[in-house]
């Protein structure tokens, strides 16, 4: 199960848009599981990292996969090619990510854009590395054409999130 969990006051309709980009590229269920408060002594812009180690984590089983979501920005990362935005983080292989909405003025709107940074992130806890295929929303997320892209895995990624999915089920 997919549980985002929101850490600021976000319109349920829209997050139900995003529940079912998230249902449709995983074929696991995700429900909206709830707000919780930002830890008070992370300062904007939040060092994603930090946060994830210290939020509240809001899960019913074990092998539940979390994705907060924020407005606020996250801190940039330093990469060897240089310093980018950060979309959004996670513990690789592990259960929960983080992915922001800051600069985007309505979700609705940008839903592919959300929901391809979230997918991304998602993935990453089901153990998929970065693809090389431009479309897939595994694709390195700091490059410029990625949000112009859709909520879409190749078949490579989507072949391998099912297996994984499969085998967490048993």
């Amino acid at each position: 199960m997919i549980r985002l969990v929101t850490l600021e006051e976000y319109d349920a309709k829209k997050l139900e848009k995003l529940q079912k980009v998230l249902y449709a590229a995983f074929g696991v269920g995700c429900e909206h599981s709830g707000e919780v408060k930002i830890p008070p002594h992370l300062t904007d812009p939040l060092d994603a990292e930090a946060l994830l180690k210290d939020v509240q984590i809001v899960r019913a089983y074990q092998d539940d996969k979390l994705l907060y979501l924020t407005g606020k920005k996250l801190k940039d990362r330093t990469l060897p090619s240089g310093v980018a935005p950060t979309p959004g983080f996670c513990f690789y292989a592990q259960n929960r990510g983080v992915i922001t909405t800051f600069g985007v003025k309505d979700l609705e709107e940008k839903l592919k854009q959300v929901g391809r940074h979230a997918m991304h992130q998602l993935g990453h806890l089901w153990e998929l590395h970065h693809c090389l295929d431009p479309r897939c929303a595994m694709y390195p997320p700091w490059t410029l054409a990625y949000n112009a892209g859709d909520t879409f895995f190749c078949n490579f990624c989507r072949d391998k999130s099912e297996s994984k999915i499969r085998l967490a089920k048993s």
